[in-house]
């Protein structure tokens, strides 16, 4: 079911949006809750924070809720603006929190894959923003840094197919305004701009792993950026999720739960669906795993697109799709790299680990010699 805004509902109560989580209270989690289909009176709540780190773009929280009427959730998380003003910035600049708010009101519902259940969601302007979302606390969060398992890969390739198959060949007749093109846009113009700036501090913090091969082609690589991003768009296209990675995986663990949960909706795009294949083996999977089981991997996500509908895209296309993208994706390594606050021990391990896992990855399947169709 779409998410309606409380102008469509009418919910004239749920406005202004709360700027922090003070602005919580029981009668506006009522109003959220009870838009969101609930029938039920929130008494007290008591809010903790959770969830700083590394590329924090929206601010988290946990509302455990007591309940004068009515059986609901006995806590929800609620997403609201960073309160980092580098981190809102950037997310205003990236229209992340209305590509966030509106795939949850338009989209996910189109799709089988399994996304956090939304209560409310709205947007003021570009800045103001509130989600409020299922807490997923008794589900087993994916780690970046130690890099998915075999059986993880497999659940996390098996919802991406479910993802893309949902809208493959067909996101530009559903519209989405909201979701730009890889290329050209506001998120190409900045990407290109990021990997220009960040390259040497990407280089100085990976150290020794960062190979020397793909230092020696910065220029050759930053100068064909803007002809690797229009491939990246072109056909066949889908909802890119644009941020695959184990950090924003939830695996389910009890009876009841679902095998796996994927979240963090704040960077789609419009493109080729390997961007997303590409991003996760290359840079969340460790490299062994990755070597052991690439080639299945990579057919996997192709026999899911096929039982999700999709037609007249082969394997070999497949296979082809993934190897440029993650040539592409090392954009998102640079650029992420670069913006990294070197101060952040647990990002710098991320940064290590990414560099050296979409390296390997480069090297190993002989991808420097791809530049040239970009040149």
């Amino acid at each position: 079911m779409a998410i309606d805004s409380p102008e469509r509902a009418g919910a004239a109560e749920l406005r202004p949006i709360p700027a922090t989580t003070a602005e919580l209270t029981p009668a506006w989690l009522s109003a959220a809750l009870q838009h969101g289909g609930l029938d039920v009176e929130v008494s007290a709540v008591e809010i903790e924070g959770f969830g700083e780190g590394v590329g924090m773009m929206s601010g988290l929280a946990r509302a455990n809720l007591t309940y004068a009427d009515g059986d609901g959730p006995r806590s929800v998380v609620v997403k609201q603006p960073s309160p980092n003003e580098a981190n809102r910035g950037a997310a205003v600049a990236f229209h992340c929190y209305e590509r966030e708010v509106s795939i949850y009101r338009e989209a996910t519902a189109l799709t089988a894959a399994r996304t956090p259940t939304i209560h409310f969601a709205d947007l003021e302007g570009e800045e103001d923003f509130v989600i409020v979302m299922e807490d997923l606390a008794d589900y087993v969060i994916g780690d970046q840094i130690v890099g998915a398992t075999p059986d993880q890969s497999a659940l996390v390739i098996g919802a991406m197919a479910q993802f893309h198959s949902a809208y493959w060949g067909r996101i530009d007749e559903l519209g989405f305004d909201f979701i730009p093109d890889h290329y050209p846009s506001y998120f190409s113009e900045t990407m290109h701009e990021g990997t220009i700036r960040g390259w040497d501090t990407m280089a100085e913090l990976a150290g020794e792993v960062l190979p020397p091969e793909i230092a020696a082609v910065k220029d050759r690589y930053i100068a064909a950026i803007p002809t690797i991003q229009e491939w990246m768009t072109t056909g066949p296209r889908t909802v890119v999720h644009g941020d695959f990675r184990m950090d924003n995986m939830f695996f389910g663990q009890a009876p009841g739960q679902h095998p796996i949960v994927i979240s963090d909706f704040q960077g789609v795009l419009r493109g080729r669906g390997a961007h997303d294949l590409a991003y996760f083996l290359s840079q969340s999977v460790p490299v062994e795993t990755r070597r052991a089981h690439e080639r299945e991997m990579v057919a996997r996500w192709h026999a899911g697109l096929l039982a999700g509908g999709v037609e007249g895209y082969g394997a070999e296309q497949a296979w082809e799709d993934y190897r440029r993208c993650v040539l592409g994706l090392w954009i998102y390594v640079t650029v992420i790299s670069g913006a990294l606050d070197p101060s952040n021990e647990r990002g710098r391990e991320w940064m290590r680990e990414m560099v050296d896992r979409s390296a390997t990855t480069i090297l190993d399947l002989e991808l420097l010699d791809l530049l040239q169709e970009f040149e």
